[in-house]
């Protein structure tokens, strides 16, 4: 009888999925923001993401979530996505592209919550976070990182 079971991938440890951008302070609600980072999976191949998210104390109000979409590259090997986001900008992302929404309490507070066993892309790409949390987000503390695992059946 085989065992089914959940394997580290190429980023075994939760990482930024994010660089400074997300410090910005000028995140309003509404706008949507491409990571620097690129994840690199054309080569691992992994086939699962978690996702992790910690924002600096801010006062929400409904809907009160933030949305994550990921952008994959494109056959020009230099847009991700639609190419709409390089960086902070207002509008909604692609909807083929989202991958869940973390949804927070109504109030001021620490922001937090995950995204559990996001499908990945076999190709690289880029986190694109879009902002409906009702506030624009903290110049600092804020705090998005990723980890990346497999299934293994021996």
């Amino acid at each position: 009888m085989a065992t089914e079971k959940w394997i580290a991938g190429a980023v075994a440890a939760y990482t930024a999925a994010f660089g400074s951008e997300i410090n910005a302070g000028s995140f309003v609600n509404g706008d949507s923001l491409q990571s620097s980072v690129v994840v690199a999976n054309g080569t691992n191949l992994d086939m699962f993401m978690d996702v992790s998210v910690s924002l600096a104390s801010i006062t929400t109000v409904a809907p009160n979530f933030i949305g994550l979409y990921l952008y994959p590259l494109n056959q020009d090997g230099s847009t991700y996505g639609d190419g709409r986001f390089g960086s902070l900008a207002a509008g909604v992302p692609a909807p083929q592209l989202w991958v869940g929404n973390i949804t927070f309490p109504v109030g001021t507070q620490v922001c937090v919550g995950t995204l559990e066993r996001i499908v990945l892309p076999p190709t690289n790409f880029v986190p694109v976070l879009y902002s409906q949390a009702g506030a624009t987000l903290a110049s600092s503390g804020n705090v998005i990182k990723y980890k990346t695992y497999n299934r293994s059946v021996a």
